[in-house]
């Protein structure tokens, strides 16, 4: 018994050194909160309220880690999996790791990441949106994200370059964007994303540029191109963004729209106010869509909240949203079948439905 003690002592000893070399981070958010929703597109539809999983973010429990290699190499990995707080049930389907799953290596040169991980629109659009992409005010409400899968590309490979005074950018590709992968790929959507930004002091401009193209006859794709803006006074910070959605063939990938819809020009202007442990939060967001048959669908959407955190880890926050979507929006999410083209007062981690009014109040944990 002592000689295997002591086997086993000595095996920890030569091992250590190779752990002592990589470090693993366990983090996460849990998310909940109250939410109203009210006013729905279709007739005859009452309110809706209850308490929900992440609502300002997603609820996510992830595995982070890292190990230097030597001469300035390091590899890394993200495991990061959704789950629905309210119930304890998967956030992402039956995907173990749905929010992201992909490895890494990182030097001088950048670091180029391969597996499921963020659009650059989404980055961008977290970063821009004073709500952050969260709450019934995210300005994703109105303001089409990009096309084919909004925000995570499935076997991405991704190139983040380093910061050259202020200025860097992302690139990507992906073969099967949705990861429904085929023989000889037909079917399959290819993503192309280039990304640059440029930060200096008070001021941060980017701008994204997302092509989808489906390998099927005629090989129909979709452009996607957006303009993100801030700058911070210190007392408020403005932010605004500006995108134009142009498909070269209308059945493909408008978000479930179908053949109603043509190009699509949107916009957004964003403050922030932050009051010590407050932040005052609002938007307003803009979109048009070219109908095919039926004119303009044009949908606004204006947004207040605030923000309290309660340390640096805990905040609480609360919302309120109203849309206005005008009668060729409606009428062509009818015909559609869905609200693709009406805008709906969704959040973080659930659908809008079609409410076109909404109110979220709740509680925010990082570890």
């Amino acid at each position: 018994m002592q000689k295997k003690l002591i086997a086993l002592a000595v095996a920890g000893l030569v091992s250590a050194p190779a752990f002592a070399q990589s470090n693993v981070t366990i983090y996460g958010i849990v998310d909940m909160g109250y939410t109203w929703r009210d006013d729905n597109i279709g007739k005859g539809i009452d309110a809706r309220s209850g308490i929900d999983s992440g609502i300002s973010a997603g609820s996510r429990l992830g595995f982070k880690g890292s190990e230097d290699l030597g001469n300035g190499l390091k590899a890394g990995f993200v495991l990061e999996q959704g789950f629905n707080a309210d119930t304890g049930r998967s956030a992402q389907d039956s995907r173990t790791f749905g929010r992201q799953a992909f490895a890494s290596l990182s030097g001088g040169f950048g670091t180029v990441a391969l597996g499921r991980q963020y659009t650059p629109s989404h980055v961008f659009g977290s970063a821009f949106d004073p709500f952050g992409k969260g709450t019934v005010g995210q300005f994703n409400n109105v303001y089409y994200s990009n096309s084919g899968p909004e925000v995570r590309l499935d076997n991405l490979a991704a190139y983040v370059s380093p910061n050259w005074g202020g200025f860097s950018f992302i690139t990507g590709y992906t073969l099967s964007a949705d990861g429904n992968e085929a023989l000889e790929n037909d079917g399959d959507v290819r993503v192309f994303a280039f990304a640059p930004r440029y930060t200096n002091g008070p001021i941060d401009v980017a701008f994204n540029y997302h092509e989808a193209r489906a390998d099927i006859s005629g090989n129909p794709k979709v452009r996607v191109y957006d303009l993100f803006g801030g700058y911070d006074f210190g007392m408020v910070k403005l932010t605004g963004a500006a995108g134009w959605r142009k498909p070269t063939d209308q059945d493909f990938l408008m978000g479930g729209l179908g053949s109603v819809a043509e190009d699509t020009f949107q916009w957004m202007l964003g403050v922030t106010v932050p009051l010590g442990q407050w932040k005052i939060l609002a938007s307003y967001s803009n979109r048009k869509t070219d109908l095919v048959d039926s004119g303009d669908a044009k949908v606004w959407q204006a947004a207040v909240g605030a923000e309290y955190a309660l340390s640096k880890r805990t905040s609480l926050y609360t919302t309120y949203a109203q849309i206005d979507n005008n009668k060729n929006a409606e009428n062509a999410s009818k015909i559609a079948g869905n609200t693709g083209i009406a805008g709906s007062v969704g959040d973080a981690s659930n659908g809008g439905m079609g409410y076109q009014q909404g109110f979220n109040f709740g509680l925010r944990h990082t570890f």
